[in-house]
């Protein structure tokens, strides 16, 4: 019997996910229908991997706006997946609902406790919850009754892994960029606009650290997530846009993957492509000011990943950029740690097959 399997990627992190369990899930008897939100790189991640989707809805700005767009999304996806045995997303309010609503199981991944409103939505209603051990079990025990904290398993390890363990880098990301590699940094602003991030606007924190950057001689890759940050680009850093030392990617098919490995480092105010960056060796920079159990986790393995808020920031900044190298191989460690895959998969069929 083929199990069906819907996963609904919201970022371009999820849209990885999917992928991966579309291709590992094909070995074992598993059918992934994706769905998506149109938001930021899903899409073109999903189409690096040639998948098979619906893309359905937007990502609201304003509580207001998150909420309608949010019942609109439901609608909308109860629609286009009518057949399926088993859920699975990175904690999607608008999948969750719609699956638990059907009756169907859900398998709930996510390693963002501080996401306190996806979470109250989401973990609840799973019938198994996914997620790191570096994250403390009383953190899900705000979110999960309990008489229901057993459902929640734990991996030594990090999502990430997922797509790391199976990424070859090719150099095609550089090339359609005209970069080499190394001479380049990767730069990306924070998710300002998330129902979880409430410490105000650190653009201008970001737009100082790559004006030194770019001081120093190098090339800057910039990856803004909203129409404000563009702005702030191109009012601060105009002369380096004319010049072509700053590039801001649009209508480019690029691997971050691939990019980030090229590097010379990689700064985001978010945790994925600072994480992806420190697990293939590459240093990076997140400012994402927050406590993050993940980061601590990496950083405690030896991973070339920095922490900072402020001022900070440019002290670490400066210290990598006069490193004489500053690439970790991390081969040794990654290969310690747990790949969560076999384990979702796993899962996925005692959920159906116990139905």
């Amino acid at each position: 019997m083929v199990i069906k399997a819907w996963f609904d990627a919201l970022t371009a992190k999820q849209a990885r996910m999917a992928a991966i369990l579309s291709i590992e899930g094909k070995k074992r008897g598993i059918d992934v229908i994706i769905t998506c939100r149109k938001y930021d790189y899903v899409e073109e991640v999903l189409n690096a991997f040639g998948l098979r989707y619906e893309c359905v809805g937007y990502h609201g700005e304003s509580t207001r706006e998150k909420l309608l767009r949010g019942i609109e999304r439901q609608l909308a996806l109860l629609d286009v997946v009518r057949d399926f045995d088993v859920h699975i997303s990175l904690t999607s309010p608008d999948a969750v609902r719609v699956a638990f609503g059907l009756g169907k199981p859900i398998i709930a991944l996510t390693d963002t406790a501080h996401s306190y409103f996806v979470n109250k939505l989401t973990l609840p209603l799973a019938n198994t919850v996914i997620v790191p051990s570096a994250i403390p079990m009383s953190e899900w025990a705000r979110y999960i009754p309990s008489a229901e904290i057993d459902k929640v398993r734990a991996f030594d390890g990090v999502f990430e892994l997922m797509w790391i363990n199976r990424f070859k880098p090719s150099g095609d990301s550089i090339n359609r960029l005209g970069l080499k590699s190394k001479e380049f940094a990767v730069i990306r602003f924070e998710e300002s606009r998330a129902s979880y991030y409430d410490y105000g606007d650190k653009s201008r924190l970001l737009i100082k650290m790559t004006r030194n950057i770019l001081e120093n001689g190098y090339y800057v890759v910039m990856f803004p997530r909203y129409p404000h940050q563009e702005e702030l680009i191109r009012t601060e850093l105009g002369l380096f846009l004319k010049l072509g030392k700053l590039i801001v990617p649009r209508n480019t098919m690029l691997d971050g993957l691939d990019l980030a490995w090229h590097a010379r480092l990689v700064i985001t105010g978010g945790s994925t492509m600072a994480h992806e960056a420190a697990l293939l060796g590459i240093p990076a920079i997140s400012y994402f000011p927050q406590h993050y159990y993940i980061d601590d986790y990496l950083m405690g393995k030896g991973l070339p990943l920095y922490r900072c808020v402020a001022e900070d920031c440019l002290g670490i900044l400066n210290s990598i950029l006069k490193a004489d190298t500053a690439y970790v191989d991390t081969n040794p460690i990654i290969s310690k740690m747990e790949d969560p895959t076999e384990l979702i998969i796993n899962e996925t069929k005692r959920l159906v097959n116990e139905k």
